[in-house]
């Protein structure tokens, strides 16, 4: 079997590379943008043959790659990825996450079109939902409230129209709140476990935190990556899975259960720049479809907590 991986040298791409390792008789092939040009990211996937490339802009290249590889799935993580920062610059968001998405598709359709192709939403599409309403089904109405949610609603929207109109077989995802190591700042969990590291190292004196309140559905890295394998081999095609576990635990939550594995006195202040303009109280989805297709949650929110801060001790 040839996987090729699109964003392999992101949070997502990283792990899935990981995980493919582990299972024999696939070859691994990758996409990467980087940016910095700083990565020596052809060795850190050494099993993996690695294409550069700007899927927005070189569309033959992205041919190219195509029918040299002929995968027969396509893990798509190559994506602009961050609530915050969509509110303060939604253009290169909706330029990735869409022209990306659509350069893609448009070439499995020309090319290779038997094969299976994953497109990883956001359960930011689904907006704020009354509590009565919660868990989360995949039937709801989407109603999303920031820029990177309405990008990923359109990232859907392209790959329903490629499904339903040229019988591309594109699996769907919204994936709620993800955690674990290696993950970039930007994101709670490892934002508040690397300022909890640095006080450690005695790098800072306090920490910088943003709405305490809100509620949100964890899932460890490793869990969701199991559940994108599960949902390409087992899934229908043009189906949507909530990725989640099931389960919402406030920030205030996974800031206390962070600062108990530290033997430092941890001060805590709000950061304004860390607040949304528009948030969601609580968030938590029903998994029942993806547990139809064999999928079982094997990381607790300590084992990924724990795996987090150990990551960041090491790597300051």
């Amino acid at each position: 079997m040839k996987v090729l991986i699109t964003g392999i040298s992101g949070f997502a791409g990283n792990f899935m590379y990981d995980f493919l390792t582990n299972i024999k008789d696939i070859d691994i092939y990758g996409m990467y943008w980087d940016f910095n040009r700083k990565n020596n990211i052809q060795k850190k996937f050494d099993k993996a043959k690695l294409w550069e490339i700007d899927m927005i802009n070189d569309t033959q290249l992205l041919d190219n790659i195509l029918k040299e590889v002929q995968p027969d799935i396509i893990m798509h993580f190559a994506a602009y990825v961050t609530v915050i920062g969509s509110f303060k610059n939604p253009g290169p968001i909706f330029q990735t996450n869409l022209i990306g998405t659509v350069n893609l598709l448009e070439s499995v359709r020309k090319i290779i079109p038997e094969s299976k192709v994953l497109i990883t939403g956001s359960a930011e599409e689904y907006g704020k939902v009354p509590n009565d309403k919660l868990p989360i089904k995949e039937e709801y109405s989407l109603n999303p409230v920031s820029p990177y949610a309405l990008s990923k609603k359109f990232q859907e929207d392209i790959g329903l129209y490629y499904f339903n109109n040229y019988g591309v077989k594109v699996y769907f995802t919204r994936t709620f709140h993800t955690a674990g190591p290696k993950q970039p700042i930007g994101y709670v969990c490892t934002d508040i476990a690397k300022q909890i590291a640095e006080i450690e190292k005695g790098n800072a004196k306090s920490i910088q935190v943003g709405n305490l309140i809100a509620k949100r559905d964890f899932s460890d890295i490793r869990d969701v990556i199991n559940a994108y394998w599960r949902i390409i081999n087992y899934g229908k095609a043009g189906e949507i899975y909530n990725v989640c576990s099931g389960t919402s635990v406030s920030i205030q939550e996974i800031l206390d259960r962070l600062i108990k594995y530290s033997n430092k006195t941890i001060k805590v202040e709000v950061d304004k720049d860390k607040l949304r303009p528009s948030d969601v109280p609580d968030f938590v989805g029903d998994n029942t479809n993806l547990k139809k297709i064999g999928w079982s949650q094997k990381y607790t929110l300590e084992d990924t907590l724990s795996a987090v801060l150990n990551w960041w001790r090491k790597s300051i």
